[in-house]
This record gives C-alpha cells, sequence and structure tokens, in this order.
C-alpha cells in the first residue's frame, strides 16, 4: 500500500485535469472538466474537514438532547427551533455560525464572505 493520501490523490487528479486536460478543451467539454475539477476539491476539503463538523454537530445535539446519531443533525436542530423544542440562545449561535464557517470552508473556501465572517464571528 502506497504512503499518498486519499487527499493528495484527489489533489493530484485535481492537478492534471486543470492543467493537462483542461487546456485541450473547448465549450461544454471544458465546462465539465472545469466542474470535476471542482467536485474533486470539494471531496478532499470534505475528507480533510469533514470530521471536525461532525464532531461539531454530535456535540451541539448532545447538548440539545437530541439524536447525535441522525442522518442529518442541522436538520433535527432546524425542525426543533421550528417547533419550539429549543430556542436560539448564545451557544446555539456559537455553534450555528462555526459550521456555517466550517461548511463554506469545504464547499468554497475561496467565497469572499468566508473571510469576513471569520473576522466578524
Amino acid at each position: 500500500m502506497s504512503a499518498t493520501t486519499s487527499v493528495e490523490l484527489l489533489s493530484a487528479v485535481r492537478h492534471f485535469l486543470r492543467e493537462q486536460v483542461l487546456p485541450e478543451l473547448e465549450g461544454f467539454k471544458s465546462y465539465n472538466t472545469r466542474v470535476a475539477a471542482n467536485a474533486l476539491g470539494i471531496v478532499a476539503r470534505e475528507l480533510e474537514l469533514g470530521n471536525g463538523l461532525a464532531a461539531l454537530d454530535r456535540q451541539m445535539a448532545a447538548e440539545l438532547g437530541l439524536d447525535a446519531d441522525a442522518v442529518s443533525i442541522p436538520g433535527h436542530i432546524a425542525l426543533a427551533l421550528r417547533d419550539g423544542q429549543i430556542a436560539v440562545d448564545k451557544k446555539l449561535l456559537k455553534y450555528l455560525r462555526k459550521r456555517a464557517l466550517l461548511a463554506i470552508a469545504i464547499d468554497n473556501p475561496k467565497y469572499s464572505g468566508l473571510q469576513q465572517a471569520r473576522a466578524r464571528w
């Protein structure tokens, strides 16, 4: 087995697509290749940051007395808020902000609002 990590493999394929394949393509094939390269970046960031996001969700679920094994802890929190089972307090607001920052860092770390939110929150 190689010592190369999954993130390194994804990065190598992404680099190949962007540097070797993309310059040779035009039109819709170029667009699809760019989308594929971006998707590989998202997967790599999910591998790097996803465990932290899941741990954050489980911790908040435990603090709120919600099912920490639920498929969508944020969905459970949203429903509990909607149904008045929990209220927004400083702890929940801190979790929501931290979760948003992590989710954006995975999905689109170049998003200009991410730096602004990090500085503000």
